[in-house]
């Protein structure tokens, strides 16, 4: 398969529409396209990125991504052969220096990405087929295959700030990472995000918010954010699903744009009472952020590596032992805060 030419003959499909929506994001200082002809589609996508949405006067995008389904299209946009895709959406035989495509099998939907045109495309048979958790984090894999020509990556990891300070949280699943994230919320710090951040590597490192959509474990709703319950998106499937909630429905003060973080905090469920924190060195960080990132993420995982060891090494890193405490929980984090990273 030539992916020069199935890129070219699957974004002529898009190029011949009488009419497209689009929205203009700015995400990180970059200005970024979203254009569909199916407006049930960005009923989907739309929520988790809404807070990026920019009303100026559109300008030229530095990202333009097109998404549709069959039903939105003039013509049946045609799979590429099943052949050969490994269970990650990768083709280990195709040449993909500038053309990246990702591709499961056993879902309906693909991503390409040109590198030289700046351009994703997003298709999915039927808008119904969507997976739910691609909602909860829009266009995830055509941001990341972007940020590879970018000084920027984006990581498995919350953010949260107060007064202009901020700590990237990572942890992988269970490690008490969105949790803590929205515990901190509710005690009033600013958000970012609780599982994807954008991680600006300049000579301040900073983070973007990219996406404002929670995802909380059933269980872990109910007893920890029962409060939350009118805000739930999501009443009917939650508990086949994830709760999930749109931040800014909930708290729309607290969702910030940008913090330039100082530290790395290494999450975990410590089964003790109080919470504490202790000095861990940059290959502990590295690790805490590096195999879920690239697990999740598709293609130049060495060169996002690179990226996230650079973090690791300029930014101080901790372990967050969480103890059950509540009320001590949000004080020890108030006091590392203030003196810690003073």
């Amino acid at each position: 398969m030539d992916l020069g030419t199935y890129f070219n003959n699957v974004l002529s499909l898009f190029d011949s529409l009488p009419y497209v929506q689009t929205d203009q994001l700015k995400l990180a200082n970059r200005t970024v396209h979203l254009r569909t002809p199916s407006l049930p589609l960005r009923e989907r996508f739309l929520p988790a990125l809404a807070h990026l949405l920019d009303s100026k006067e559109e300008i030229k995008p530095a990202l333009t991504i097109w998404y549709a389904d069959d039903n939105s299209l003039a013509h049946a946009m045609k799979a590429p052969p099943l052949e050969g895709f490994n269970a990650q959406g990768y083709h280990p035989d195709l040449d993909q220096e500038d053309i990246q495509i990702f591709f499961q099998p056993w879902q309906t939907q693909i991503f390409l990405y040109s590198r030289s045109k700046s351009i994703g495309i997003y298709w999915v048979q039927k808008v119904e087929q969507v997976p739910w958790w691609e909602c909860t984090f829009s266009f995830r894999a055509l941001f990341h295959l972007w940020t590879r020509d970018l000084p920027a990556q984006l990581v498995h990891a919350g953010t949260m700030a107060k007064n202009g300070r901020g700590v990237l949280i990572p942890g992988q699943s269970g490690s008490g990472k969105s949790t803590s994230c929205l515990n901190l919320l509710r005690a009033g710090y600013d958000y970012l995000g609780d599982d994807y951040v954008w991680v600006e590597l300049a000579e301040e490192i900073k983070v973007y918010t990219l996406y404002q959509t929670a995802k909380v474990e059933p269980e872990n709703f109910l007893t920890r954010f029962p409060e939350w319950e009118p805000y739930l998106r999501n009443k009917a499937s939650y508990k086949e699903q994830k709760a999930i909630f749109h931040i800014t429905d909930m708290y729309p003060k607290a969702g910030i744009l940008v913090s330039p973080v100082q530290a790395i905090l290494l999450p975990k469920v410590a089964h003790q009472e109080h919470t504490r924190f202790e000095k861990a060195n940059p290959s502990q960080a590295l690790m805490a952020m590096a195999p879920t990132t690239l697990h999740h993420l598709p293609h130049h995982r060495p060169n996002s590596y690179r990226k996230l060891m650079k973090a690791a090494s300029l930014l101080p890193g901790y372990h967050w032992h969480l103890g059950r405490n509540r009320d001590q929980f949000v004080e020890s984090f108030d006091h590392f805060l203030a003196n810690e990273l003073s």
